[in-house]
């Protein structure tokens, strides 16, 4: 009688594919490990520095040349004005002493209008640069800016003693990003300085007839005083004529009403011409006076021979500014 026997090799076959199975399944703790890489193009950047230079005018000292050198757009103005000597050490501008700006391709023939002023109260420095904020600045579009210094208002003996100093003239330019950083730059311009100094008076024996500067008066062909929603247009009339000192500019002042206070400068009207400004309800808030609402501004002449007192006008304008909606009421005259 046979038996039936499982042949040894076929079992073994069996284990080791089993085996294999096992050993190649992934079990549930498996960690698996995918990458995938590509290229993606991305638009440049800028960076948050302002490209900013100015230099000087060959033959013009008084006229700079600036230059944006940004990846974007700026706008600039100046920003302080000071003086110093010929050491290196600083001056206080003496009272009266006016600084104007002006800027465009052909700032330096005078016909451009001045866009920033100045004028040093007296016994501090720096002076802060008045005007529109700032002006516009392309890329790789230099534009001119030129400095009159008028001294017209100071009084002689403060200029003699400023004579053979060597001043300079030292004005930050500041430049300021257009979008939405905060990038900015400042760089300092310098000019030379020459004091034109009156001359000497000569004794004689003549007593000088000198007449009397008027003062600024109304108008008797228009209302001295009109008022839109945030700003006020005063005129005022000017007798000048033989013997009467040439005006060489004007000045807005205010004080509150009823007050005895020295009157704050408001803004410069550099144009001996004009018989009229606007003031803006910003303009009167922004001075020393901010805490009233109710202003006497008036317009004060000041002369080109410095040895004739500044006069005021012989009324004043009341205007008010109530609260903090900017809106300007002008009552001109007192009755």
């Amino acid at each position: 009688m046979s038996q039936y026997r499982t042949p040894t090799a076929y079992v073994l076959g069996v284990l080791v594919l089993l085996a294999a199975i096992v050993l190649t399944t992934p079990g549930g703790g498996t960690d698996a490990r995918w990458t995938a890489a590509g290229r993606a193009e991305v638009p440049a950047m800028a960076t948050g520095r302002v490209g900013f230079e100015v230099g000087g005018v060959e033959g013009a000292e008084s006229s700079a040349t600036l230059t944006n050198t940004s990846g974007f757009g700026v706008r600039y103005r100046p920003r302080q004005v000071s003086l110093v000597d010929s050491a290196g050490a600083s001056v206080a501008p003496p009272q009266g002493m006016d600084f104007a700006y002006r800027t465009g391709a052909a700032c330096d023939d005078g016909t451009a209008p001045v866009r920033w002023t100045a004028v040093a109260p007296g016994g501090s420095a720096p002076v802060d640069v008045l005007g529109d904020f700032r002006a516009p600045l392309e890329r790789d579009r230099p534009a001119g800016l030129c400095l009159t210094v008028s001294t017209g208002a100071v009084p002689t003996d403060a200029l003699r003693a400023l004579d053979e100093r060597g001043l300079r003239v030292v004005t930050q330019v500041e430049a300021a990003s257009l979008g939405d950083g905060a990038w900015s730059a400042t760089r300092p311009w310098t000019v030379p300085l020459a004091l034109e100094l009156p001359a000497e008076e000569q004794p004689t024996d003549e007593q000088p007839t000198t007449t009397a500067p008027p003062r600024p008066a109304a108008p008797p062909e228009a209302p001295p005083c009109g008022a839109d929603q945030n700003a006020a247009l005063l005129r005022w009339s000017w007798d000048g004529g033989p013997g009467v000192p040439a005006v060489a500019r004007w000045e807005v002042r205010v004080r509150p009403v009823g007050t005895t206070e020295a009157s704050t400068l408001v803004k410069t009207v550099p144009t001996p011409t004009a018989r009229e400004v606007r003031v803006t309800a910003a303009e009167l808030l922004s001075t020393d006076h901010s805490s009233s609402r109710d202003y006497e501004v008036l317009v004060r002449a000041v002369f080109a021979d410095a040895g004739t007192s500044p006069v005021d006008s012989a009324y004043a304008w009341t205007i008010k500014a109530p609260g903090k909606s900017g809106n300007i009421h002008c009552e001109g005259l007192p009755s």
